[in-house]
């Protein structure tokens, strides 16, 4: 299957799955409250932190080294990886959950909110599940088994959903809200690791010995390390920002309130085009692996090049619409303005999550763990003395100049030391200023419609704004040469096999 294909595949299959997990987290919001959905973002950060001590960077790596044995024609060394993986993740598991356990027993310091202590010991039981499905689904991403490896993202949201509506309606006798929320998520975590075995066995695939764990372990350590800093940072900021606020001036709920503004209403519209980005940053590990134990270094910067235009493409558009009517969008959605407020201001940063994202990506394929965590780490301080120090003076607004801080830092370090290795060719630099400078354009342009409609219904005011200027939008990006109509058709034919292969992103 081609590059643009596979994109497609998984795209297609991460629209739907997002675009579920979306409209479900509308319906938790108003059934249960941003409060609630605060508590609950508190124990998704402590879970995801103990989630990146259990498997870290082991899901990347394999789908790595996978994908450099095929490339080599050895057909059985990735069974051999996907062992050594799976009983280091499992051993990893197993002593992270016993040492949750023992914290939550003896404090909740954890927590920056003791409501949520409950919840999170209902949820610590899915890092055993989690851990083992995460595995499997880096063999069946190594492997370039695309289109399974999404089915199981989508099968695991369809699940969640399914347990979810299930407890936190009630219909089971004493449970709901809160405590039906934190059940649905451990009792479909272990429904989603026994699906996606079924599946790894009928795909043919087993446990086979021969690796040492120290030939992943080696590479993964830098970048679990990141993550597990990146899960830390999220564990430290359900902590450090709620008190900042407090101490600003806001009540508890208020401030365990505007968390989960953030967390549950508008950062899952900001990560919206994910849903392809992240399909194409899926698509690219092992073929950008290949490519690298080839010596086939024109191809990798052509890949940096296209990937990140491509990327940038997408995330504009949403940004542009965002930062013109975010308010009304989360007002539509959530009935909560304030969320519509932060929405519109940190849209901009979406200007730069697609560059780092792609070159980040670009950085664990050719084996430069150990940089890209070099240079997560002055970004990540910077985010952190930015959240506990800044809401005292400017707000929630703190967060967005905390993150566009650790974004400029770590973008800036990547490619530096990207481009030193694989001599970048820089065009997407291009693509970078074009891209702002139309999302600007139509910014304007939906904020005129959107005040010229605002006496309309709120639903058919957005419409009236959003769709010309979507429209407005790929106009001005085929104008500038950003988007070619033939090229991107031609792209869906069939592709010559490799090496004579001459199809690009």
């Amino acid at each position: 299957m081609s590059i643009v294909k596979s994109v497609v595949t998984v795209t297609g299959i991460s629209v739907v799955t997002r675009a579920l997990s979306f409209v479900f987290k509308i319906y938790l919001t108003r059934t249960l409250g941003a409060e609630v959905i605060g508590l609950y973002s508190i124990c998704i950060s402590v879970f995801f932190l103990f989630i990146a001590i259990t498997t870290g960077g082991l899901g990347t790596v394999l789908s790595r080294k996978i994908a450099e044995s095929e490339a080599g024609g050895d057909r059985l060394k990735p069974l051999s990886y996907l062992s050594a993986a799976m009983g280091v993740a499992l051993f990893a598991a197993a002593a992270t959950l016993a040492f949750g356990y023992f914290v939550t027993a003896k404090s909740s310091f954890l927590l920056s909110d003791e409501r949520a202590l409950p919840m999170l010991k209902i949820m610590l039981p899915a890092l055993i599940t989690t851990t083992f499905y995460i595995i499997i689904r880096g063999w069946f991403w190594g492997t370039k088994q695309f289109g399974i490896f999404s089915c199981t993202e989508l099968l695991e949201e369809i699940l969640r959903i399914l347990f979810t509506l299930l407890l936190v309606s009630g219909v089971v006798s004493g449970i709901s809200g809160a405590s039906g929320l934190a059940l649905a998520f451990t009792l479909s975590d272990v429904a989603v690791a026994l699906a996606v075995f079924f599946i790894f066995l009928k795909k043919g695939g087993s446990f086979r010995g021969g690796v040492h764990p120290k030939e992943l372990l080696k590479p993964a350590l830098p970048l679990t390390l990141m993550r597990v800093l990146g899960s830390a940072v999220g564990a430290i900021l359900a902590i450090i920002l709620p008190n900042a606020l407090i101490a600003s001036g806001m009540s508890v709920s208020e401030a365990t309130a505007s968390v989960g503004r953030i967390s549950g209403m508008a950062n899952p519209l900001i990560m919206a085009p994910n849903a392809i980005i992240g399909s194409l940053a899926v698509v690219l590990v092992p073929e950008m692996s290949a490519d690298n134990a080839r010596g086939d270094r024109n191809k990798l910067t052509e890949r940096v090049d296209s990937g990140i235009t491509f990327s940038l493409i997408v995330s504009g558009l949403f940004m542009a619409l965002y930062a013109a009517v975010g308010s009304e969008l989360c007002l539509w959605l959530y009935k909560d303005a304030e969320a519509g407020e932060y929405l519109e201001k940190a849209a901009w940063l979406m200007l730069f999550t697609p560059v780092n994202q792609i070159i980040a990506t670009s950085m664990n394929s050719v084996g430069m763990e150990k940089e890209s965590f070099l240079t997560f780490i002055p970004g990540t301080l910077v985010m952190l003395v930015a959240c506990r120090y800044l809401p005292y003076y400017i707000g929630l607004d703190s967060v967005i100049a905390a993150n566009f801080a650790a974004l400029f830092i770590e973008s800036a370090g990547n490619v530096l030391l990207l481009h030193k290795k694989i001599k970048l060719k820089f065009g997407f630099l291009k693509s970078l200023f074009m891209v702002a400078l139309i999302s600007v354009i139509v910014k304007f342009f939906v904020d005129f419609v959107s005040k010229a409609t605002s006496s309309l219904p709120l639903l058919i005011c957005i419409l009236l704004s959003v769709a010309p200027g979507a429209l407005m939008y790929f106009c001005l990006a085929a104008f500038a040469g950003l988007i070619k109509p033939k090229t991107l058709l031609a792209r869906f034919k069939k592709a010559p096999p490799h090496p004579g292969e001459e199809l690009r992103l």
